[in-house]
């Protein structure tokens, strides 16, 4: 929608027991920890470039990430796991 367009959010995907959620954005990925809510990482847009969709498996560091957006650094058709 137009909200998550001005903000760069393209996708929020919580992880398997919605503990954390990874959000997708122009500017790269942002991870959070749900309780309490924090950040626990983040992939910046000169690593991954934007970002259309992101998950992540677990608790753990694997996170598959699918490039889009206004510059992606990833194809849209392929992705990358364990980033």
């Amino acid at each position: 929608g137009i909200m998550a367009q001005q903000r760069g959010v393209n996708s929020l995907q919580f992880n398997q027991d919605q503990s954390c959620f990874c959000c997708a954005m122009e500017t790269g990925v942002r991870i959070y920890n749900v309780e309490p809510l924090m950040e626990k990482g983040h992939l910046d847009h000169e690593q991954v470039g934007s970002i259309a969709l992101c998950s992540m498996l677990h608790r753990s560091n694997l996170l598959a990430v699918v490039g889009g957006g206004v510059n992606p650094k990833f194809s849209e058709i392929s992705g990358t796991l364990g980033v």
